[in-house]
């Protein structure tokens, strides 16, 4: 892996998507043009304050701008999860987007957050800490929604960053968005102590286009998926999921 190249990557990522130009980035953190674009190719590792610089002024947490590999299966705390989650650090989520028709995929992976950073995005996180019931077990997470491809999993709509925890008969995953403040993302995922490669889950979050609130069925797999109409016809809403909304009122996932 070379890092200086993926950290490269990541700059002009977030650059591009806060529409500045190089030059722009450049001036915003006192540097050249010429200093600037060897940052983005990799030729050249930039020091701390550079990089707190950079992050202040795309307005990304730091850690946003490394490389952040996935947690290893030895990681202690990857020990005593429901069967579905155990020597796992990576999950690959699926729902269908009946606006743009299309499959989207997101990639969630179980990372290491920093103290600063889970203060900001969950507020009194440490008084849930001091809180957990027997039995909880807390895992940071974080979330690529909509991904381009794998190799760049930062190139995507959104990021989001949360905690996972695991209730035995439920496991819920919430999410802070950091590119729209004011969404949390959740995720259910009902009877993880029963092992597969799939699980379905239903997920609660904030639409764009229009904004509203909104809940889907989301397919969460072990291994990345094809997307083949097949795969599409599987995430749509079916005959059965309206049955159980009609049964239930409610829009449900079993």
């Amino acid at each position: 892996m070379d890092i200086a190249r993926q950290i490269g990557n990541n700059i002009k990522h977030y650059r591009t998507r806060k529409n500045l130009s190089i030059q722009e980035l450049a001036d915003a953190v006192c540097k050249s043009r010429a200093t600037m674009y060897k940052y983005e190719s990799g030729q050249i590792i930039m020091d701390i304050n550079v990089l707190y610089d950079l992050a202040e002024v795309l307005e990304v947490p730091v850690d946003h701008l490394l490389y952040q590999p996935p947690m290893t299966r030895d990681d202690p705390g990857l020990q005593a999860v429901p069967a579905f989650f155990v020597d796992l650090n990576r999950l690959y989520a699926y729902y269908y987007d009946g606006r743009r028709k299309k499959i989207c995929e997101s990639i969630i992976d179980l990372v290491g957050a920093t103290a600063e950073e889970e203060r900001a995005v969950l507020p009194g996180l440490e008084e849930q800490k001091k809180g957990s019931a027997p039995g909880e077990k807390h895992f940071d997470i974080r979330m690529y929604m909509d991904i381009l491809d794998e190799e760049n999993i930062q190139i995507c709509e959104h990021t989001y960053t949360g905690r996972i925890t695991h209730y035995g008969a439920l496991t819920n995953m919430v999410f802070q968005n950091y590119n729209v403040r004011l969404e949390q993302y959740i995720i259910s995922v009902p009877s993880p102590y029963i092992d597969g490669e799939k699980k379905w889950a239903l997920a609660f979050g904030i639409s764009s286009h229009p904004l509203m609130p909104t809940s889907a069925k989301l397919l969460l797999s072990k291994s990345r998926l094809a997307k083949t109409r097949d795969l599409a016809q599987e995430l749509a809403i079916s005959k059965e999921d309206i049955r159980l909304l009609k049964l239930y009122n409610m829009f449900v996932v079993l």
